[in-house]
């Protein structure tokens, strides 16, 4: 009898830690009387309406068939935010989509998420199991779930994506992760950075170059003039956040005082400092070399699971030296986390361990700032820099050997 593709029993950690969501909801709910003070009694930072992020999207879609300018008027959002997505997502009102539409399209993209949890996550060991149910449960991913953040929307499109590609011929693979970016990049600009994976192909650069180039093109071509005001509008805070922001934020509050607001008042320097920081971490990487997988295992850049970490790693790093992201962008970390757990998986070596641990702490990051779990976002980062670093390096001087030996061994 042939085997399941998917073993029920790997999915286990998965189902238990969606029901344990549900069931305190549930109970919370039936408590208190509402979802929004379930939430509340497990001290979580809901609003008053759910899925307030979808709402900021519909509601967006109903000032623009009113002929009003979401970028520019308070009025369109409930909480008199400023629409800060690219307008693409806008045009979902010709498919009928209006606030009315809210509820729905935030419960849709829950299922969205748990679907990519599944095809991502498989528990063969205790430890595992453990991880991924804790995962699952955490603060970052919930915070997506609740908010109701169209992220949600692009990890479910990239863990597929990848899954999905992995099954076509040879020949297609690059031309379809190409197109997959080039669309992630028009829905939300920061997966440009996936497009670092193709410098595992020959004339790598090239091919990485052309993605960037057709995403940069499409974007300007679907958000052009939006662009500067869709960066203005999203709001850097070192509150419920991630990033070089809040990290350098958080060091200069218990070191040099006097750099804070300097700090505020100039967001370019922690931008600055995490590009040094991420720099030097990617090149100890490479210069490290093969004796990088004593701690952690080689990225297999032919299987899904192994571009899924790579496009997840290089969109974690980016977001971190961008500025300030709300913890739910954490939920890409799933994507590093479930390569770590299939390296514990083998049940060879526990060198993925400590670095699962650290993904699975700061998922579960507390909202306010704090200089302990800055100093955990900071070492995480640093940690995937020197990873991707060692990954791209290696598969890059590998290839530059093995073309510098063909042409040796060809010479007269």
């Amino acid at each position: 009898m042939m085997k399941p593709a998917w073993p029920l029993h790997t999915k286990l950690p998965v189902v238990a830690a969606v029901l344990a969501v549900l069931v305190v909801l549930f109970v919370g709910a039936h408590t208190y009387g509402s979802l929004y003070a379930a939430w509340r009694m497990v001290q979580f930072p809901s609003t008053t309406l759910l899925f307030a992020d979808t709402r900021c999207v519909t509601y967006s879609m109903d000032c623009v068939a009113k002929g009003q300018d979401p970028y520019v008027d308070q009025a369109c959002d409930y909480w008199h935010r400023l629409y800060n997505y690219p307008p693409i997502w806008l045009d979902a009102r010709y498919l009928g989509v209006t606030s009315r539409s809210s509820n729905l399209i935030g419960t849709a993209m829950s299922i969205l998420t748990i679907c990519a949890l599944f095809l991502l996550f498989n528990a063969r060991t205790w430890i595992s199991a453990i991880i991924i149910f804790f995962a699952v449960t955490s603060l970052s991913l919930v915070f997506a779930v609740e908010r109701g953040n169209n992220d949600q929307v692009i990890f479910f499109l990239l863990v597929v994506g990848f899954f999905w590609i992995e099954r076509r011929r040879v020949g297609s693979k690059v031309y379809l992760s190409g197109s997959m970016i080039v669309l992630l990049t028009v829905l939300k600009i920061y997966p440009i950075v996936a497009a670092t994976l193709f410098l595992r192909y020959r004339n790598g650069f090239m091919k990485t170059l052309l993605v960037a180039v057709f995403a940069i093109t499409a974007l300007f071509l679907t958000s052009g003039h939006r662009l500067p005001t869709i960066f203005a509008n999203t709001p850097q805070e070192f509150e419920m956040t991630f990033g070089s922001y809040p990290f350098f934020i958080a060091i200069s509050q218990h070191t040099a005082r006097v750099w804070r607001p300097i700090i505020e008042a100039d967001h370019s320097i922690s931008r600055i400092g995490a590009i040094f920081l991420g720099s030097l971490a990617a090149a100890a990487g490479a210069i490290y070399g093969n004796r990088f997988e004593r701690f952690l295992p080689k990225i297999d850049f032919e299987r899904a699971r192994g571009c899924i970490t790579v496009s997840c790693l290089a969109i974690f790093s980016f977001v971190f030296i961008s500025g300030a992201s709300y913890n739910y962008r954490l939920i890409f970390l799933l994507g590093v986390l479930a390569y770590l757990v299939e390296d514990i998986n083998e049940g060879v070596s526990l060198r993925s361990l400590p670095f699962a641990v650290m993904i699975l702490l700061l998922l579960w990051k507390p909202f306010r700032l704090s200089l302990p779990h800055e100093l955990l976002d900071g070492m995480v980062f640093v940690i995937a820099s020197a990873w991707l670093g060692n990954s791209l390096f290696s598969r890059v001087s590998r290839r530059t050997t093995a073309l510098t030996t063909a042409s040796m061994s060809t010479s007269p």
